[in-house]
């Protein structure tokens, strides 16, 4: 395992698409990735604070994984939009900003689920329909540690998790912030 979160679990997995991908998450064969199931924590008793991983049922993961993946595209899309029209403003002025533009992503991730078909019954038409196993977020994995990414906000808080002090909090954060409200 990766890792435990607040609410998803984390392992190494890898991914390969046929056909692949142009770019991003599957463009590559065996693609190393993060394979993520939320889950819940079972205190076995009320005084205790180790708890053990519970799985959701089948509806309810799927719909905290589907809602999962729709903010990361929604997010994907407003960060472009940004960045578009940051871009359309520096590229229509005279001079380059006074300060440098900080340049951030969201991690490109997708849903993949896990199909079988025991104990299904042939359709009229012969074929064994499928029912969903497992079901996972994928996300790609990012090497390097902290030396090579820097995470600014996660699921559990909507607080930057740098420091006040710290200037990327101010720049990164509230230029973005500025700029999408302006748009």
């Amino acid at each position: 395992m990766l890792g435990a979160g607040g609410f998803k679990t984390a392992h190494p997995g890898w991914l390969s698409l046929t056909p692949l991908v142009e770019s991003g998450l599957g463009s590559i064969p065996g693609q190393n990735v993060a394979v993520k199931r939320p889950f819940h924590k079972v205190f076995p008793s009320a005084s205790s604070f180790m708890y053990k991983i519970g799985r959701f049922s089948s509806v309810n993961e799927i719909a905290k994984l589907f809602k999962e993946a729709n903010v990361l595209y929604w997010s994907h899309s407003l960060l472009q939009l940004t960045y578009a029209f940051i871009n359309h403003c520096t590229a229509s002025s005279d001079e380059p900003p006074p300060f440098s533009i900080p340049r951030m992503c969201f991690i490109d991730a997708g849903l993949a689920f896990s199909y079988s078909q025991h104990d299904s019954k042939p359709t009229r038409m012969g074929s064994k329909p499928g029912s969903t196993c497992v079901r996972y977020l994928v996300e790609e994995l990012i090497e390097g540690g902290p030396d090579t990414f820097l995470k600014f906000i996660h699921n559990m808080d909507s607080n930057p998790l740098l420091d006040e002090d710290d200037y990327r909090y101010h720049m990164a954060l509230f230029f973005l912030s500025h700029n999408m409200f302006s748009m």
